[in-house]
Parts: C-alpha cells; structure tokens; sequence
C-alpha cells in the first residue's frame, strides 16, 4: 500500500470518530423549551359600546320683554349683565300711558266693594229691634189716622170737606200701606233668589276687577323668571311700538348640550340613554345626563350629520351658552362579565373566533363565542375562563 493511499485512510478514520463523538455528545443535551409568548389575561370587566357626539351647550331658557302698548318710556331700570329676579321691573312707562287703565281699577275696585258690602248684608238681620219697634209705632200711628179720617168722611154731610176728608184718607191709607210692606221686607229673611242674584251681580264685578287688575299688570315691564340680562334695546325718554323688543333675559343655569352625529351613527341613538359629556372650558369635569330630543332632519352641509338635543343632571359652575364639548353615548353595556382587550381578539363577522391560549407550555386554540363588542373591552361569553392567558402575538 502506498503512503499517499495510507493518509487518506487515516483522515477518513480521523473523521468517522470526530462525527461519532459529535452526535453522541449531541444525544446528551436537552431541547430547547419553547419561548414564553406575551399574553393577556381573560378578567372580569364592564363592557361599553359608546357614540361620540360633538356638539356645544344651548340655553333653553330665554325670553324677549316686549313693549305692551305703544308708548314712551320714562325709566329703564337695567343693564346688561344685571341679575334679576321674577316680578322685577325693568323699565316704567310714562304715566300717561297707564293713566286710563289705573282709572278703570279704580272704578272696578268702587263697584266691586259696594256690591260685596250688599251681599254681606244678606247674610244679617235687615234690621235692627230698635228700628222695628220704631216702625211698629209708625204703623198704629198710619192706622190711627186712616181709622179717624174715615169716621170723619162718614159723619160729615159737607161735600166739599167730604172731598178734602177723602183725599186725607186716601193718602194715610198708601202710608200705611207702605209701611206695613217695609215691615215685612225687614223682618223678611233674603230669598234664594235674591242670594243668587247677589251672587251673580258681586262674581261680574270681580270679573271686572280681575280684568282691569290683569291689563295694568299688563302695561308694567317686568322679568318673566329669575336670570340676567342678556340684551337691553331700550331707552328712557323714547317712545316704542307695542310688541317692539326691549330687554332679552336668560337663565345662565338651563343649559342643554346640542350635538350631532354621523348617518352610520343615527339608528343606534335613541331617546333616554345615558350620556358623560365634557367640555373644553371645564375638561376636569365629567357630567352625566342623557338623550332627551333627536331630530329626524339632515343639517345642511357636505356631510349626513343630524342634530339631537342632550339634558344634564347637573350644570357646574364657568359653563355658558355656545361652549364646546363632546358626547359619549352609551348605546350597550355589559357589567361584570368576562372580558378580552379588543387588540386580543380577532374581528369576525359572527359571533364566533378562535384564540391562542397559553398553557404554561404551549398554545392552545380555542373556539369563543363572544358578546358585545365595546370600544376597548369585548365581551366573552364561552369558551374561555377567568385568568386564562390569551396570546397577543
């Protein structure tokens, strides 16, 4: 054998034993465990499915003080910016406007006091005894005189005194006559239809009163409600058309949020549900309230936006007519039931997907069925357990 054939023996046996020490070597290590994958828990949350509705806030409480009648002013009370109260006045009008409604209340008061003192006196005596018993006189006396001219006219032959006796005793007889009637009617009780028609005549005068009371109210200016003055456009010393605007007074507190959403967004908003606002003005401030008004009418404009009408449970302070704010709407929501981050599960059309879970030692598919689909949480409702680890990547 050659030495060139003796070397290539020696390297093919060098290399038989390197290779079998390699893979006896490599018999003896352990595998590689599979890497942790990052995960999430399965917890137990609320679930929120919200609208988002931006908007500014409206004051829902504001009224024009009109002029009453055509006439001049002689005092405007306020300005811009004042506090009033109910009932306040804001401005005077010239005496002569008012004079002749003043003079009807007069009237009115003079008719209405007698006519109640006439029918308070139906409810007493119609006189007093004294009065009666002076009466009662009055008559013997009547009775005396007609029972004495007639025993005259009888015994008396003289035509002429005869005529004169007679006409004495005609006289003395309508007397008596009228004041036996004036005894009866005062020792008489009302009847049911003298109260009545007493009734009927003192109601028509306080009828009357009411009226005139009513339109001299009527011609004073005053503040409809509680607010602030928000406009004046009126001023002493001129002379304004009935129904003319002269003050704009508004509750800074009635305040509604009015907001608007998408075409997409509309069918799934209804009346009653429960909204948290926020404002720019106040972005520390959360405030609750809910869907009162949606009107069923595109705003003008490139985009299908519809307006809806938002009332608060509580208005905080440094909030004014025409602030910023955005809307969340609550359109479902699960409470303490089992959940997923969105992120963690995959979209599908149904109600169905699977997941990855992890074991401790490796990954698990799953079937899940799940619920509501909020905006960060998604409700799980079989298929997995609480503190399960779900794969994220």
């Amino acid at each position: 054998m050659n030495r060139r054939v003796v070397i290539i023996f020696v390297l093919v046996g060098i290399l038989v034993i390197s290779g079998a020490g390699y893979f006896g070597f490599a018999t003896t290590q352990e595998p590689e465990p599979t890497p942790t994958p990052q995960t999430v828990s399965v917890s137990i949350c609320d679930v929120e499915q919200t609208v988002t509705a931006p908007g500014n806030l409206v004051n829902v409480n504001e009224a024009e003080v009109i002029m009453p009648v055509t006439g001049r002013l002689s005092a405007v009370n306020v300005r811009v910016g004042d506090e009033v109260q109910a009932g306040q006045i804001l401005a005077e009008l010239d005496p002569v406007t008012t004079s002749q409604a003043q003079l009807d209340l007069i009237e009115a008061q003079d008719e209405l006091n007698k006519l109640e003192k006439r029918r308070t006196a139906l409810d007493y005596p119609r006189a007093t005894d004294d009065f009666i018993k002076d009466l009662r006189k009055q008559i013997k006396a009547a009775k005396e005189s007609v029972d004495y001219l007639n025993d005259s006219y009888k015994n008396t032959d003289d035509p002429l005194a005869k005529s004169q006796i007679l006409a004495g005793l005609t006289t003395a007889k309508s007397d008596l006559k009228t004041l036996e009637s004036n005894l009866s009617w005062y020792m008489s009780k009302p009847s049911d239809k003298d109260v009545a028609q007493a009734d009927s005549e003192l109601a028509l005068a306080q009828a009357k009163y009411d009226l005139a009371e009513a339109v001299l109210q009527s011609l004073q200016i005053k503040a409809p409600f509680d607010g602030i003055v928000f406009e004046v456009s009126a001023h002493a010393g001129q002379t304004y058309q009935a129904e003319a605007a002269l003050f704009t007074i508004g509750d800074p507190k009635a305040l509604e949020v009015k907001a608007n959403i998408t075409e997409e967004d509309y069918p799934i908003v209804s009346v009653g549900q429960a909204v948290e606002v926020f404002f720019d003005a106040r972005p520390e401030v959360t405030v609750t309230g809910k869907v009162e008004r949606i009107i069923p009418k595109r705003i003008e404009g490139d985009r299908p936006l519809y307006n809806i009408y938002i009332s608060l449970k509580e208005i905080p302070d440094g909030l004014a007519d025409g602030m910023t704010s955005d809307t969340a709407i609550t359109i479902a929501k699960r409470e303490g039931v089992l959940c997923l981050p969105r992120a963690a599960v995959r979209a599908s059309s149904g109600d169905t997907t699977t997941v990855k879970v992890w074991n401790g030692v490796e990954e698990l598919t799953k079937e899940i069925t799940i619920g509501l689909r909020g905006d960060t949480y998604v409700e799980i409702v079989s298929g997995l357990s609480e503190g399960e680890q779900v794969v994220t990547r």
